[in-house]
C-alpha cells in the first residue's frame, strides 16, 4: 500500500511539473512572437518604444488665433450690467460650459496647479493685456479659442453665454478696458 501511495505522489508530481513546464514554454513563445501584449480584461496595449515615438501627438504649441479680420469691429450686445456679470462668473467657473479656471484659474491669471497645459495661458487678470482688445476681439477669441490649446467656446456655449463671460472677464482685470 505504502509503495502504491509513493507511486501516486511521483505520478501527481510528474504531471505538475510537465505542466508548469508546458504553460511556461507557451508563454515565452507567445511573447517573443509578438510586439504587443493584450490582457482580454485590459483595453491598453504595450506598445515597443521605437512605435511610442512615432505615435507621439502633434506639436500645438505655436498654434494661434484665427480671427475674422473685422473681429475687433464687432459689438458687444450685452450691456454690461451686475446680472450679465454674475451670469458670466457662473459660466466661467461651470465645467460643463466654460470650465475656464480649469487654465486661467479663479483670478484669471493662470492655473499653477495644473501640470496638464500644453502651454502657460494668456493672463486675462493682465489690465494691459484686456485693455488692448476690445470686446469684440474678447468674444472671437473665446468663440474660436485656439486649435489644440484652448477648446472652441461656440461649441458648447450659446452666443449670448459668450456675450456674458467677455462681461465678467474684463471684472478680472483692474483697468477699465476699450468698449
Amino acid at each position: 500500500m505504502k509503495k502504491l501511495g509513493i507511486v501516486m505522489i511521483g505520478v501527481a508530481l510528474f504531471v505538475m511539473c510537465t505542466s508548469m513546464l508546458m504553460l511556461t514554454s507557451a508563454a515565452s513563445t507567445q511573447n517573443a512572437n509578438s510586439s504587443t501584449t493584450t490582457n482580454k480584461n485590459d483595453s491598453r496595449q504595450v506598445v515597443p518604444p521605437d512605435a511610442a515615438k512615432s505615435q507621439a501627438q502633434p506639436d500645438f504649441s505655436k498654434n494661434t488665433w484665427e480671427l475674422p479680420a473685422d473681429a475687433d469691429k464687432t459689438k458687444n450686445p450685452i450691456a454690461t450690467s451686475a446680472e450679465s456679470v454674475a451670469k458670466g462668473k457662473e459660466l466661467y467657473l461651470a465645467r460643463d460650459k466654460g470650465n475656464c479656471t480649469f487654465c486661467h484659474g479663479e483670478s484669471g491669471a493662470g492655473n499653477e496647479s495644473n501640470t496638464r497645459m500644453r502651454r502657460k495661458p494668456a493672463d486675462i487678470s493682465d489690465k494691459e493685456r484686456m485693455d488692448s482688445m476690445t470686446d469684440g476681439e474678447v468674444f472671437w477669441k473665446i468663440s474660436k479659442g485656439i486649435q489644440g490649446i484652448m477648446p472652441a467656446g461656440e461649441k458648447r456655449l450659446s452666443e449670448e453665454e459668450r456675450w456674458h463671460l467677455v462681461n465678467y472677464v474684463r471684472t478680472l482685470s483692474t483697468a477699465p478696458a476699450k468698449p
